[in-house]
Parts: structure tokens; C-alpha cells; sequence
């Protein structure tokens, strides 16, 4: 299992107990250390995350990306790449900022906190796109900011295998 965009190592507690190897990978070497100490992981490493994937084909069951995506804008990449590094049948579960369509003509935009929010229909053609099955797509409540809530989505798609039908 792999938590991408690990961070501090906030989630290591809630997906080491399904994991039989726990790894992390985060951008930052100071977020990497804070996730050292924390613990859980059985292997940390500090990289860019589409990299990082892209050198590691069919590794992971599952991979977990929460409040990561959101800085970036495009999906294609860094999907296509959790795509390779998945295993067939394996699952990639992440979370989003919403936004209406309307307000973003690409399907998605960068808002003034440098984070970016994404339709639900750029995340499925994304997905798509990039070989993997939209499971599901649920709107949540993902933080509050001050007095409000910031919508998104919670993802979970997964790499078809060589018995399912596309």
C-alpha cells in the first residue's frame, strides 16, 4: 500500500492496520521526517509523486492520496501513473476540492489558497483516460476553513484486471 503525498504521517495510523507494507512518499524531506517519527511506515521516501509512480509499475494493491491532488491541476499525469504503478485489480482512493463546472471550463481551477478544484466530470474523463474504472465518486465535506466547509469528492477507481471487462 502506498500513501501518496504521506505529509506528516497523519494517515499511517488509520491504513497501516490493512497494509503488509506500508509505504510513504511526500515531496518534502522535513514532511518526511515528521512522518518518520510518527511511524508506521516501512519505507518513506521523498520525490515527486508522478516520478515516483512512474518508476514503480505494478507495485501497489492500493494507493491512498488524500488532500495531495488538490495541488495538482491537470489529473492526467499523475492518474496515468498511478495506473502503471498499480497492480491489476488494485485500487487508487483520493480526494478532491469541488467546483461547478461552470466555473471551471477545463474542469478545474486554481482558487487564491494555490489549491486547485476539480469537476466531477474532468475526474471521470480523467480517469477514464487513463485506463482506470470509476468505482465512485461522493461528494463530502472534506475540512473547515475558518466558518466553512470545503466541498470535494472522496475517488475510488481501480485498474481493471485481466478478467474484468472494460
Amino acid at each position: 500500500m502506498l500513501d501518496a503525498g504521506c505529509g506528516t504521517g497523519l494517515c499511517a495510523p488509520l491504513l497501516k492496520p490493512y497494509a503488509r507494507r506500508l509505504s510513504g512518499v511526500d515531496l518534502s524531506s522535513r514532511m518526511i521526517e515528521k512522518a518518520r517519527e510518527r511511524g508506521g511506515y516501512d519505507e518513506l521516501t521523498v520525490a515527486e509523486l508522478a516520478a515516483f509512480l512512474t518508476e514503480r509499475p505494478d507495485r501497489y494493491d492500493l494507493i491512498v492520496s488524500a488532500d495531495t491532488l488538490v495541488y495538482f491541476g491537470d489529473l492526467t499525469q499523475v492518474s496515468g501513473a498511478a495506473a502503471a504503478a498499480l497492480r491489476a485489480g488494485g485500487c487508487l482512493g483520493f480526494t478532491v476540492e469541488r467546483i461547478e463546472p461552470e466555473n471551471a471550463p477545463e474542469g478545474y481551477y486554481l482558487n487564491k489558497s494555490g489549491r486547485y478544484s476539480h469537476t466531477a466530470d474532468y475526474v471521470r474523463r480523467i480517469l477514464a483516460a487513463t485506463g482506470l474504472n470509476d468505482l465512485s465518486l461522493t461528494e463530502v465535506a472534506l475540512r473547515q476553513e475558518g466558518d466553512q466547509s470545503v466541498a470535494g469528492y472522496v475517488v475510488l477507481a481501480n485498474k481493471p484486471n485481466l478478467h474484468q471487462v472494460a
